[in-house]
C-alpha cells in the first residue's frame, strides 16, 4: 500500500504535468509557404513558440485549394489564420465572427501592373484585370467601384501566366510577390505601368492573426503567447534576414513548392518593409488606427460589401 508521502508526491507530479501541458495550436497562413510568413516559419522553428509552452501546427492552403483559412476556421478545423482586414470583416458580417488579435503589417503591398502606362486610377476604365479567385484584392475593386470605373474583372487561381500571355490588360499583384515575378519574367516593369492603392487613400495593413470571438474567449492566454512569440518571429527576420531565409526555404522544399531563394530574398525584403509603422519607424505590431478602421467599415458599407458595422472594440483585440 503506498504511503501518504508517495501519494501526495504523485499527485503533485501529475499536477506539475497537467500545468505545464503544452497546448496545441493550429495555425493557417494566407496561403502556400513563402516568405510573406517568414516570422510564423522563424517562430516555430527557433524554439519561440516552445518557449511559450505552445505545439503550433502550421497548415497550408493547397495551391490549388479552393478553402481558404476563413472557411476552416468557421468549420472548428483550424485555431487561427492569417488574413487581411477586409476580407475579415466581410466574413465577419457574413457570420463567421473572427477578430483581429495581432496586425503584423502596417501598409498595404497591393498593386496593379499594366501591360500599358497608367496615368491614375481613370486609367483603369474599361480594362480587363486579373484578379484572384481566392480573393485578397478587394481594396482594388473597392477603389475602382468608388470612382465609378467599369472594370472587367477576369479571376484566376495564381501565377502571372495570365498576364504574360496577353489575355488581360493588367493585373492585380503583390508588391512582394507576383510584382517581382513579373520584373524577373520580362526583364523590368515600367513603374509608369504601375498603380499603388496606398497613394490614393487606400493603405490598408494587410497581414494580420484572426481568431474567433467563441476562441479568443477561451483562450485569450494561448492568443497572447502565440502574438508573443510570432513578434519574436518576426524581429528576428528583420534582425537577421539570411538566417530567417534559410528556414524559409527548408518550408519551400519539404512542401515542394517551385521558387527560388532570390525570390523569396526580395519578399522578405519586401515584407520586412511592410511592418515597419510609417508613424514610428519600427515594427511595433500595432493594431489598425481607430480612424482609418472607421472609414474602411463607412467605405464597405457604401460599396455594399457588408451590410452592418462593426465596432473598432468588437473587432480589434
Amino acid at each position: 500500500m503506498l504511503g501518504k508521502r508517495t501519494v501526495t508526491i504523485a499527485l503533485a507530479i501529475v499536477t506539475a504535468i497537467a500545468l505545464h501541458a503544452r497546448e496545441t495550436v493550429r495555425f493557417m497562413p494566407a496561403w502556400t509557404p513563402q516568405a510573406q510568413f517568414a516570422g510564423f516559419y522563424v517562430a516555430l522553428d527557433m524554439g519561440f513558440y516552445d518557449e511559450e509552452d505552445l505545439d503550433v501546427v502550421i497548415e497550408h492552403m493547397g495551391i490549388n485549394s479552393s478553402k481558404p483559412g476563413i472557411v476552416r476556421i468557421a468549420e472548428g478545423e483550424i485555431d487561427m489564420i492569417g488574413s487581411h482586414p477586409i476580407q475579415a470583416l466581410i466574413a465577419r458580417d457574413a457570420g463567421t465572427k473572427v477578430v483581429n488579435t495581432l496586425q503584423v503589417t502596417q501598409n498595404t503591398g497591393i498593386m496593379v501592373v499594366s501591360h500599358k502606362p497608367i496615368v491614375n486610377l481613370q486609367s483603369l476604365e474599361g480594362a480587363k484585370i486579373g484578379r484572384w479567385q481566392s480573393g485578397f484584392s478587394e481594396i482594388c475593386e473597392l477603389s475602382c467601384k468608388a470612382n465609378n470605373l467599369n472594370v472587367i474583372w477576369v479571376p484566376f487561381l495564381n501565377g502571372i501566366n495570365l498576364f504574360l500571355s496577353g489575355a488581360i490588360d493588367a493585373t492585380v499583384a503583390m508588391s512582394y510577390n507576383e510584382y517581382n515575378l513579373l520584373v524577373e519574367a520580362t526583364g523590368g516593369i515600367p513603374e509608369e505601368n504601375c498603380i499603388h492603392f496606398s497613394d490614393y487613400g487606400y493603405d490598408i495593413p494587410e497581414d494580420g492573426v484572426y481568431v474567433t470571438e467563441e476562441y479568443y474567449n477561451t483562450h485569450r492566454e494561448t492568443v497572447e503567447k502565440f502574438n508573443r512569440a510570432t513578434c519574436r518571429g518576426w524581429d528576428y527576420c528583420i534582425e537577421h534576414p539570411d538566417k530567417a531565409l534559410d528556414i524559409v526555404m527548408k518550408w519551400t522544399e519539404k512542401t515542394g513548392i517551385r521558387t527560388n531563394r532570390y525570390h523569396q530574398s526580395l519578399m522578405l525584403k519586401s515584407m520586412n518593409g511592410l511592418i515597419v509603422n510609417p508613424r514610428t519607424g519600427k515594427a511595433d505590431y500595432s493594431p489598425i488606427p481607430e480612424d482609418k478602421f472607421n472609414r474602411l467599415i463607412q467605405a464597405l458599407i457604401d460599396m455594399q460589401y457588408i451590410s452592418s458595422p462593426t465596432s473598432y472594440k468588437e473587432f480589434i483585440k
